[in-house]
């Protein structure tokens, strides 16, 4: 058993290594680049309104006779149609073919199809499938009248269209000397959809210095082009001649390279953070549009099995993001948002900058992001079995999110039974729709179904109620409110057009552990700090949770506890607290630096691959011509909005009705910077116990303690040099405190 173990490791080490050399010599021989196929050629369509063309219409040896002939591309209402087709009635699928010659397929190595589309398609070269996008399942004939997930075209806004690059053992199967045929289907979204687009281009990789076919698009990059080391870590994912789809993980090979800091990283380095399997696909809803993907992917045992494992430094886990930031220009906003939520104390999901291959095709800078899920090292709270469906173990934990339903068919969480703030259009026109997080769907028992969705709305109930903000009966005694209050700050000082009414998560613990309900952990902020155009988030002035929203509402429930004294007057010194520390203008300015930092050079070469610096990407509110231009909107922009809310910001930082706000733990910590020790003190003069926990920026917690009601607590820490998070709870109040060790 150990020896067929010891080959299975062998080969799979070989076919790496073999892949590997194959790509490299790939990049190694190409000269130029060169077009065989172009958008504005003449191409041969047919349009499918009722019925589809005869099944064989991809092949080379089709009878294309009486089909229309056009200049491409084919299409309507885009703006990018070299030939205009009828929209009524509308199209439900357009079929394009191109024929080429090929003088000799020795001298090319790589390919790319560019495609620029609207909504959906499938690619073939001489009858085999070569590329598809957000249309059926891979390698099975989609029918005319199939319906693709919306997308719209880019290269209208002149933007680069999506590319597909095939490597010379794809080409083998499939590309000849002499005649060629490039046939693609394009579908529609919907039966009224108002637009088309289908524009192809082919290019080949030559070995040869000689020119034989055109030359390529002003906009094409060569995929291939010398890339420097990199301060940033690397992960390169190889495919093995699959395509990375949406909502189907496909398994590959994944490498992670991190030689550590000061060190500089090469593609061609060892996979030394990593090396093994992972199942990968594409993740999003807006941002599906966009070239540069997100992706969500598993990390694997080679059985398939799920393998936790830490990765750049964040904890063991085995469910991962890389966010590829696109319309966000500054490249940050995730990575901010998440580390300010951190420094306030609060579980934010861990990041690391990085930068991606793709079959050793550059795809720009990505931040690797742990993914909301239940774990001690993330949401930690209680897990939940089977078994768990009566009694304590039914509590919790629990992880829900607001949200759209992630299949359309709302089966996977229930409705509020009160209206948010939307204008209407959504499935139950002005209902918040809570999703089921953790336990999913598929696992979720429906006695636990019961529990949450009565939790959920027990709360509802008592925000619409008479005495919602009574001591003893109020929203006090059902919600953690510090947890409320920071996710509150988080959304309205980044004006997050989503934060309440979309990818707004919610958790549970077991009763015995907490048995209040918590907000967060924050999500999704690459439209946020002033990067979205509609819903008044473009702007500095204004209230976010009280934006009408559209079919998406934000809860009511904001509104009402916005409306309560108590609730203004602990907002209130809250964020005085922050505007003392994590949020003052000076920590700001200087947590973004920090960030744009580590970008560094690598920001050169994700906008040389993606080149949309100057141009305006849906929802861009300002477009900026350079890398600096725009993190300095950003800056200026939450600058802006911060001095807006010490304005308008209600409330009183003294007392409430029911409890004295005045801090009764102060914390000192010294010296810092520290070279070797920092001492932690604490004075407390509450009568009750005090925990200190501290994090690294990363969200893992290198130190956790428990004290008796001592008056003065003092402890010594000696860490790896770093900046760390000092995290002081009491039973009342929760004091943080940054640490540097150098």
């Amino acid at each position: 058993m150990i020896k067929h173990k010891i080959v299975r490791v062998l080969l799979t080490l070989l076919f790496i290594f073999f892949l590997l050399n194959q790509v490299q010599a790939q990049q190694n021989n190409i000269n130029h680049w060169e077009s065989v196929v172009l958008s504005n050629d003449t191409w041969k369509y047919w349009v499918a309104t009722t019925v589809g063309p005869a099944t064989n219409w991809n092949m080379p040896d089709f009878q294309d006779s009486d089909w229309s002939s056009g200049t491409g591309g084919i299409g309507y209402a885009d703006n990018d149609d070299g030939t205009v087709i009828s929209s009524t009635p509308t199209p439900l699928a357009v079929y394009i073919r191109r024929a080429f010659e090929i003088k000799d397929t020795s001298k090319i190595v790589s390919a790319i199809l560019h495609m620029d589309y609207d909504d959906g398609f499938v690619a073939y070269l001489n009858g085999i499938e070569i590329a598809r996008a957000n249309l059926g399942t891979e390698g099975v004939p989609t029918p005319f009248n199939s319906f693709a997930t919306d997308h719209e075209a880019l290269n209208n806004n002149s933007l680069q269209p999506e590319s597909f690059l095939l490597l010379k053992s794809k080409l083998k199967t499939c590309l000849k000397n002499g005649a060629n045929v490039l046939a693609i289907q394009v579908n529609n979204a919907t039966a009224t959809s108002s637009d088309l687009s289908s524009n192809a281009w082919f290019s080949v990789g030559l070995t040869s210095s000689e020119s034989a076919y055109r030359t390529v698009p002003s906009w094409f990059v060569n995929p291939y082009k010398d890339i420097p080391g990199s301060k940033l870590p690397l992960i390169m994912i190889r495919t093995n001649n699959q395509q990375i789809k949406a909502d189907v993980k496909v398994t590959v090979d994944m490498g992670a390279i991190d030689n550590g800091q000061g060190n500089l990283n090469y593609p061609t380095d060892v996979w030394n953070n990593y090396s093994g399997k992972i199942g990968i696909e594409y993740r999003g809803s807006s941002s599906m549009m966009f070239p540069k993907k997100n992706m969500g992917f598993e990390t694997r045992n080679a059985d398939g099995t799920n393998a936790n494992v830490a990765l750049l430094g964040l904890p063991e886990e085995n469910d991962w993001v890389l966010h590829g930031p696109y319309s966000d220009k500054t490249l940050i906003r995730n990575y901010l948002a998440y580390n300010l939520a951190l420094s306030m104390g609060k579980y934010a999901p861990g990041t690391k900058m990085c930068e991606v291959y793709i079959n050793d095709v550059y795809q720009g800078l990505y931040i690797l992001v742990e993914k909301i899920k239940r774990d001690k090292n993330r949401v930690d709270i209680a897990k939940l079995e089977p078994k768990d469906v009566s009694g304590i173990g039914l509590t919790g934990g629990y992880i829900v999110k607001i949200d759209r339903s992630a299949d359309g068919s709302y089966t996977d969480g229930f409705f509020s039974e009160y209206d948010g703030t939307g204008t209407g259009g959504g499935p139950r026109n002005k209902k918040v729709f809570y999703a089921w997080s953790y336990p999913d769907r598929a696992d979720i028992l429906p006695a636990q179904k019961d529990y949450i969705t009565r939790k959920i709305r027990d709360f509802e109930n008592v925000m619409v109620s008479w005495f919602y903000n009574d001591p003893k009966m109020g929203y006090t005694n059902v919600i953690d409110v510090s947890s409320f209050i920071d996710y509150w700050i988080m959304v309205e000082i980044s004006k997050n057009t989503d934060g309440y009414r979309l990818s707004a998560f919610l958790h549970k613990d077991r009763d015995d552990r907490n048995p209040l309900i918590r907000m967060g952990p924050i999500w999704d902020y690459d439209l946020a700090f002033g990067n979205a155009n509609y819903l008044e988030a473009g702007n500095t002035w204004g209230w976010n949770y009280l934006v009408p929203a559209d079919g998406w509402g934000n809860p009511k429930w904001w509104s009402k506890l916005l409306n309560d004294v108590d609730f203004k007057n602990r907002l209130k010194c809250r964020w005085l607290e922050l505007r003392r520390t994590i949020l003052s203008n000076s920590s700001i300015a200087s947590t973004i630096d920090q960030a744009t930092s580590q970008v560094g050079d690598a920001a050169t070469r994700n906008f040389a691959k993606w080149p949309i610096q100057g141009k305006y990407v849906w929802p861009n509110p300002y477009v900026g011509n350079s890398y600096t231009e725009d993190v300095n909107y950003m800056k200026n922009w939450m600058l802006q909005r911060i001095s807006w809310i010490d304005s308008y910001l209600g409330g009183v930082c003294s007392t409430t009705g029911n409890e004295q706000l005045t801090s009764q733990i102060q914390v000192k910590a010294f010296p810092q910077p520290a070279d070797g020790v920092v001492t932690l003190e604490v004075q407390n003069s509450s009568q009750e116990k005090v925990s200190i926990e501290v994090f690294g920026l990363n969200g893992q917690k290198v130190f956790s303690q428990l004290f008796p009601n001592d008056p003065l607590v003092s402890v010594q820490l000696q860490l790896r040099a770093g900046v760390y998070l000092a995290k002081i709870s009491g039973a009342k109040e929760t004091q943080t405190l940054k640490l540097i060790f150098r």
